[in-house]
């Protein structure tokens, strides 16, 4: 289940890998995000920029201020740190101990309505298109496929890049250091460039410069440990 746009494209390029397509945004799309990440599907292109700026750099902060807070936490609880409830913890969330390194990860994309929208559509509409699809024949699934799933995936990939892309730039403007110390898109972007790098894989010209909002912090546990002493 994809998290990030890198990874959607991953697994557009990809479809063999990842079958069956199951909506990760399907699972918390009737539990509404808390008002500081809430960002309207319903609201013009550009204020949905600036409030999904808004939410990353909240959610941004709240990931810097980790190092001191982590003293306080027996047993870190990151849906009530974030602020997110337990479904939504569970797919933008994750967390890795390596030793006396705690590995934090966000996936900020699963903010943006338009990127929600595009994977939702890729696991509802456009994955069992592809498999019903026979690319030897010209029959009406065929058609179905590259008519109608095939464009509007194309244009729903589109409008995700560009929010996502917009929304990154805005916080780069603001030089948002919060945003810029845990901006982790290189590493998000180099996990998933296999899959979009191979000569083959031409259903989608998007470069391996994917545009996403994923964070990452990694936290040194005895140092935060030496802070309460």
């Amino acid at each position: 289940m994809p998290a990030s746009l890198p990874a959607l494209a991953a697994h557009l390029a990809q479809p063999f890998h990842y079958w069956p397509c199951t909506s990760l945004t399907a699972t918390f799309a009737h539990s509404s995000f808390v008002p500081a990440y809430s960002v309207s599907p319903q609201a013009d292109a550009r204020h949905r920029i600036h409030r999904l700026a808004d939410a990353v750099a909240i959610l941004a902060e709240r990931l810097h201020r980790l190092q001191q807070a982590l003293p306080y936490w027996r047993h870190l609880d990151a849906g009530v740190y974030f602020d997110f409830r337990p479904i939504q913890t569970q797919a933008i969330v994750h967390i890795e101990r390596l030793g006396a390194a705690l590995d934090v990860t966000l996936y900020a994309d699963l903010l943006s309505p338009a990127f929600r929208l595009a994977e939702h559509y890729w696991a509802t509409s456009y994955c069992p298109a592809y498999y019903a699809a026979d690319q030897s024949r010209n029959d009406a699934f065929t058609q179905h496929f590259r008519q109608q799933a095939q464009p509007t995936m194309q244009a729903h990939l589109q409008t995700a890049r560009h929010e996502i892309a917009a929304a990154g730039e805005l916080l780069f403007q603001r030089g948002d250091i919060s945003f810029l110390t845990a901006a982790a898109a290189p590493d998000e972007q180099q996990r998933h460039a296999a899959h979009l790098l191979r000569p083959e894989n031409k259903l989608f010209l998007f470069s391996r410069h994917l545009p996403t909002l994923t964070l990452s912090r990694s936290f040194d546990l005895l140092e935060a440990g030496k802070s309460t002493r």
